[in-house]
């Protein structure tokens, strides 16, 4: 019973893991504003011919226009196409993504000033890891009919590396925390 006690006495963050912890939030506040402005925003595929006609879409949206009378016209992917039944797959995969790494920017931010023991202080990097996972097949399924040549899916991407970058982090931070609450050092 002793050694339970010891467990849950309070032991404070350490300085390094705080510092941890607050740059892998901020890096998880930068892949999440990225993944959602990228998701949003239009133009993942972008194609302009000679004549000044433009094609341009995500996987939710698709655009066309005329760059000579500044038209744009945009609808819902159409779902009756190959490209819209394979870019809605993409798209609901890449809706779990952004879900995920909302929260585990969340869980991340709380960590600055909640102390997560024992098992709890690897729920950042697990949320984190799922939300990268995600990504990675909303990347590849949309990959199957398309290509990514705009500046939102660059965005997104960039998300996508900074979420890896993050859980990194916040995984190095977490072990820290583990082992210093459990050898109360």
């Amino acid at each position: 019973m002793a050694t339970f006690l010891d467990r849950t006495s309070y032991v404070p963050i350490d300085p390094l893991s705080r510092v941890l912890i607050l740059t892998a939030s901020l890096f998880t506040i930068a892949a999440f504003t990225l993944s959602v402005v990228g998701t949003a925003t239009y133009s993942w595929y972008y194609d302009q011919d000679s004549t000044g006609a433009t094609l341009y879409y995500n996987f939710f949206t698709f655009c066309t226009g005329q760059i000579l009378n500044s038209s744009s016209n945009c609808y819902d992917m159409p779902r009756n196409i190959e490209l819209g039944a394979v870019t809605q797959e993409a798209a609901g995969l890449l809706v779990v993504a952004l879900c995920l790494l909302g929260l585990g920017m969340l869980i991340t931010i709380s960590m600055n000033c909640i102390q997560l023991t024992g098992i709890l202080a690897f729920i950042a990097p697990i949320v984190l890891f799922l939300a990268a996972l995600f990504m990675v097949g909303a990347f590849a399924e949309g990959a199957r009919v398309t290509i990514y040549n705009s500046y939102s899916a660059n965005l997104t991407q960039t998300g996508h590396l900074l979420t890896i970058f993050s859980m990194g982090l916040v995984a190095f931070a977490s072990g820290r925390l583990h082992v210093r609450y459990f050898d109360g050092n």
